[in-house]
């Protein structure tokens, strides 16, 4: 059986094995999305509204998860403007095309050759700042992912309008937050472009924070040898080794660890301020995610 690409729309996601339609509290003709984006290309709202990616083991013995997160602003008034929106996640040699449903409350849940999907909305109403946490989250048996150890994970969506969002590591994301030109570029090419198209952007971006900090040493050769370790922007996973995203090491990236604290520190090359909180405090049951219980 070939599991390298798999396709779910709107269509196949109803006529699967299992396939249901979530609570709905808020009719999806309420509201609809609004194209309205920072400098890394997501919704402008508070700390948590980023796009976000994650690898990590599942509940359930033997099993990954590998879930995208968007933040999406929704306009109450603009039917008009809903319109479903297309994600592909990119794991080693796999990928899976996933149709994003529109609205507020919509969402899908497909389980198909011991994998399970979910795409849509992780709470059914949006949040005090009208955002919604979209996203897709695959769990799946290891056995899905050929056993070939290592592998480079990311994400792309486009939007009904044309715009396309990327997510990789939350090092990159960091920096394209800050920097609209470096934005631009890196929501327009894949990894394989990576070196040749953003090293030099984000080497200056990484050297400016360690000047910022007060980094002691040379920040600009600090900013080289670490944005070569960066780019291609991936976020890295092995199963068959201890997950985590910590200061020594990054395998995979769970929601529940402090990922902020440990970003921060290494690119500035000082210790961070502040408090850390956890990204997103998971629930037991699949899909694991809800946006009540985000991290502000």
């Amino acid at each position: 059986m070939n599991f390298e690409t798999t396709t779910v729309t709107r269509r196949t996601v109803l006529g699967g094995v299992l396939a249901s339609a979530v609570a709905s509290m808020v009719p999806s003709t309420v509201f609809a999305e609004v194209v309205d984006f920072g400098a890394d290309g997501c919704a402008h709202g508070s700390h948590s509204n980023k796009a976000n990616l994650y690898a990590f083991p599942g509940v359930q013995p033997e099993t990954t998860v590998i879930a995208a997160t968007w933040p999406v602003r929704l306009n109450r008034f603009d039917s008009s403007a809903q319109k479903e929106s297309q994600v592909t996640i990119h794991a080693g040699a796999q990928r899976w095309d996933v149709e994003l449903p529109r609205g507020a409350a919509d969402a899908v849940l497909l389980e198909q050759h011991g994998s399970r999907i979910f795409a849509g909305s992780v709470a059914t109403r949006p949040g005090t700042d009208g955002v919604v946490l979209k996203a897709v989250i695959i769990e799946m048996p290891k056995k899905v992912l050929g056993g070939s150890g290592a592998m480079d994970i990311w994400a792309e969506r486009v939007l009904h309008a044309g715009q396309r969002q990327r997510v990789g590591s939350p090092f990159i994301a960091a920096l394209v937050a800050e920097d609209a030109g470096l934005a631009r570029s890196y929501h327009n090419i894949s990894p394989s472009d990576d070196r040749e198209m953003l090293m030099e952007g984000v080497v200056k971006a990484i050297a400016a924070k360690g000047r910022k900090s007060g980094m002691a040493g040379d920040p600009d050769a600090y900013a080289r040898r670490l944005a070569s370790r960066l780019l291609p922007d991936v976020l890295h996973y092995d199963p068959q080794w201890p997950s985590g995203f910590t200061f020594a090491a990054q395998n995979g990236r769970h929601p529940e660890e402090v990922s902020d604290l440990v970003v921060n520190t290494i690119l500035s090359g000082s210790p961070a301020p502040g408090s850390p909180k956890a990204d997103v405090r998971l629930q037991t049951p699949f899909p694991f995610f809800s946006r009540h219980d985000s991290a502000a």
